[in-house]
């Protein structure tokens, strides 16, 4: 399972989520959606109910919904912020999880979107620090993966590739290979005492 990794980080957890939920149901048999296609397959009804109890179970998200909404006689952005928040997923997701389970009426995310949405400020206001960044975003912005980064440096330690052979290959200026040499040699410095592994 592929994740985009300058998605957010809810949109990515619905994602794998779902993508395990296909994984669970058709292992032995793959499947592909093909643009233009039905999404009401068994398949993928599946997938996206799987998603929501991994993610949002029923229980649990009535067991938090009343504990927030205690006294409370409306629900408010500061009740969706909080309880997406604890579930790690997107306000959308959540308010429309409510709706399904009936805890709140439906077309209730619709009237939050109509009168001015469920804002990142508005959540970084009610979470303060609780809000931490993002480091699969952190991620998304290095010119290659970790594992690619380690395998260039093997690579070039073992002169299987030159700089410019790496720097052609993963269509990367020689400035940014030599940083990835660089960040690999400074890790291996001091590990010919490290455990080796059977070949």
């Amino acid at each position: 399972i592929l994740l985009n990794a300058s998605h957010p980080k809810d949109r990515r957890a619905q994602t794998a989520a779902h993508e395990l939920g296909h994984f669970v149901s058709t292992r032995k048999h793959p499947d592909a959606l093909h643009s233009g296609s039905a999404e009401a397959s068994r398949e993928e009804r599946y997938a996206i109910a799987f998603a929501k109890a991994l993610l949002t179970p029923a229980r649990a998200v009535m067991a938090q919904f009343n504990s927030i909404t205690v006294g409370a006689t409306q629900l408010t952005r500061r009740h969706v912020i909080l309880m997406a928040h604890m579930f790690g997923v997107s306000r959308e997701a959540l308010v429309r999880r409510l709706e399904e389970i009936g805890l709140t009426k439906p077309g209730t995310w619709d009237w939050f979107a109509n009168n001015g949405g469920i804002t990142d400020e508005q959540a970084r206001q009610v979470l303060g620090e609780a809000m931490a960044p993002d480091e699969g975003r952190a991620d998304a912005a290095r010119p290659v993966s970790m594992r690619v980064g380690l395998l260039v440096g093997e690579a070039w330690a073992k002169s299987l590739l030159s700089e410019g052979q790496i720097a052609q290959l993963l269509q990367l200026d020689r400035v940014e290979v030599r940083t990835l040499i660089d960040a690999y040699e400074d890790e291996e410095v001091g590990r010919d005492d490290s455990p080796r592994l059977p070949v």
